[in-house]
């Protein structure tokens, strides 16, 4: 297994979309700040805008975070930039911009969106990581950019995001994101599950990292603690749990 067992993806709890909360939107530079300055990793959202940039935006549409209606891909990131994340001043993020500001100061955990040029969004997100210096991962839901990763960076570790009930219209994407039928050929260093979902028994028994996503509350931790490896987590201090309910691995 490449994943040691001193890489955060084991000992790192993830905070999802930085360390937001009341006033601190997420994927926000303050979030990511506010992760950095507790010792957690980072989880976040990569996606493209219409003239072809990596942004940090988890929505396909911008409404819920910036009160304005509209596609993210049908918007250039001159345009993106005039809106404002949950009535703060702060921007979307452009990925590469993300990069030079954490600088190695936290470990990432990096989910890339759906896409349908997959390869030319791998191609995106790989070159503005290029010379990166701090820890990371990638991960997504869609196998078809696992392989393409696997393609394109063998050596940078990739996880498959999954769940039972994602929501998706069609029956075979439902299928794919519920069993992961292309584990073996992906070969994911990681398993990323939802953690309403766990105990997922098929998951733990490929033998692969697991990490739970999204845990929000500390009863929540403590129920899915018992099976997985780390959690994506919000709203909660997973390092003080660690302490008070000796749930140190």
């Amino acid at each position: 297994m490449r994943v040691q067992r001193d890489s955060f993806l084991r000992c790192t709890p993830i905070a999802h979309r930085g360390y937001h909360g009341k006033d601190i939107p997420e994927n926000s530079y303050t979030a990511f700040e506010r992760a950095i300055s507790f010792g957690y990793a980072i989880e976040t959202d990569v996606r493209l805008t219409k003239d072809g940039l990596p942004i940090l935006f988890h929505d396909d549409d911008t409404e819920r975070l910036t009160g304005c209606p509209g596609l993210v891909r049908e918007h250039t990131y001159a345009q993106l930039q005039s809106l404002r994340l949950g009535g703060t001043e702060e921007r979307i993020p452009l990925f590469r911009e993300f990069l030079e500001q954490i600088d190695g100061r936290a470990p990432l955990l990096i989910e890339l969106k759906n896409d349908p040029d997959r390869a030319g969004f791998v191609q995106k997100v790989l070159a503005a990581l290029e010379g990166y210096r701090g820890e990371f991962a990638l991960q997504a839901f869609d196998p078809r950019i696992l392989f393409a990763i696997k393609k394109q960076a063998p050596h940078i570790l990739r996880g498959q995001l999954a769940c039972k009930n994602s929501g998706e219209k069609s029956a075979f994407r439902r299928y794919v994101v519920r069993r992961m039928p292309f584990h073996a050929c992906n070969k994911p260093d990681f398993i990323s599950y939802c953690c309403t979902d766990l105990p997922y028994r098929p998951a733990k028994r490929r033998g692969t990292l697991l990490l739970g996503w999204t845990v929000r509350s500390a009863d929540e931790y403590l129920r899915v603690k018992p099976y997985v490896d780390n959690v994506i987590f919000e709203n909660i201090r997973p390092e003080q749990l660690y302490i008070t309910c000796g749930l140190h691995k």
